[in-house]
């Protein structure tokens, strides 16, 4: 099974968001809050979503907060769902969880894309990620499988979850700085991580990208074998070097953020964001993402949207050099140097 897909640039530019308590005992800003997911109920980062939920209500940040499931399309159908805002934020507010897939998919369907069809609020969260083989792979190290790619880009079938997703954005990034036909990669896409970690076990695929910290129980029980994480310094449990240890120049992270609708006023907008920063400092948020391993990436206000305009140009380059977007002129950009924590 051999198929062509694409990736998306996204390294993780980390910044540590401090958790304090919630603060203040201010009114909340709005009356009702909608959290619009781009995922099914308990896929992705639905969990993020209404986790977010939680604690807009648990803090008193909002009288009521519901989410809103738009599986499909790369987020393609929760972009198309939140629309331009209807009603001020204070009464009636609409909140849109994004990630680089939703970034891609606007890019590779020749939309308008995210940062200019929405307004961008708050990057919250990250996820990192790890490159596992079966216990008996003849890859006994990430420079066997560089080796390997090097050799024939072709000859590794490396799986993850859908195309297009992180693990995909990742493997095209790793493709990129060891310096290989990019448009030669063999990804097999799954729709869960489980079918994909299944397809590792039956050996359709020669090595699986995804989530660090959902590899650690089968890591544990020496089912797998860590090659290499993606994080800035190595994770508990996880007996592998990070790539920027190996000279591969390369942080990433899952991330995900908070969206806006099109067309807020200035006064909604810094309320919004307000609403983020305090979600951020909130003791309930810090323990919830503890409990299920996200790190805390938080930026916020016009550094986020600065940021989210750079990843989204750095995206439309490297789709451009997998053939899929012909008409755009690309150069390096630095997307495999490191970049300064923000």
């Amino acid at each position: 099974m051999h198929r062509r897909r694409f990736f998306v640039l996204a390294l993780g530019v980390m910044v540590a968001g401090g958790c304090g308590g919630a603060g203040g005992s201010r009114l909340p800003p709005a009356g009702r809050l909608t959290v619009v997911a781009p995922a099914e109920r308990g896929q992705g980062w639905d969990r993020a979503a209404r986790a977010l939920a939680s604690v807009l209500t648990g803090d008193r940040l909002a009288r009521a907060a519901e989410v809103s499931n738009y599986p499909g399309g790369l987020g393609a159908a929760a972009l198309g769902a939140f629309a331009a805002a209807r009603e001020p934020f204070t009464r009636e507010g609409r909140l849109l969880l994004t990630g680089m897939p939703m970034v891609a998919g606007a890019e590779i369907a020749n939309a308008a894309s995210v940062v200019e069809s929405t307004t961008p609020l708050a990057r919250m969260v990250g996820d990192w990620a790890a490159l596992v083989v079966p216990a008996g792979s003849r890859l006994r190290a990430f420079e066997d499988f560089a080796a390997a790619l090097r050799r024939d880009p072709a000859g590794l079938a490396v799986g993850g979850r859908m195309e297009g997703g992180s693990d995909h954005v990742l493997y095209g990034m790793i493709g990129k700085c060891l310096g290989v036909d990019t448009r030669l990669l063999d990804y097999a896409g799954y729709s869960s991580g489980a079918e994909a970690a299944q397809a590792l076990h039956d050996g359709r695929v020669a090595a699986l990208l995804g989530s660090a910290r959902s590899f650690v129980p089968e890591i544990a029980e020496g089912r797998l074998r860590p090659l290499v994480v993606s994080s800035a310094e190595r994770i508990d449990g996880i007996d592998a070097p990070t790539l920027m240890e190996l000279d591969v120049r390369l942080e990433y992270t899952d991330w995900c953020g908070v969206l806006g609708p099109r067309g807020m006023s200035s006064e909604d907008r810094d309320v919004a964001v307000a609403l983020c920063d305090r979600v951020d400092a909130s003791s309930r948020w810090r323990a919830i993402c503890a409990a299920n391993g996200w790190n805390r990436v938080y930026l916020s206000g016009d550094d986020f949207r600065q940021w989210l305009a750079t990843e989204t140009r750095r995206t439309r380059e490297v789709l451009n050099e997998l053939g899929l977007l012909s008409t755009f002129a690309t150069s390096c950009w630095g997307s495999c140097v490191q970049r300064p924590y923000m």
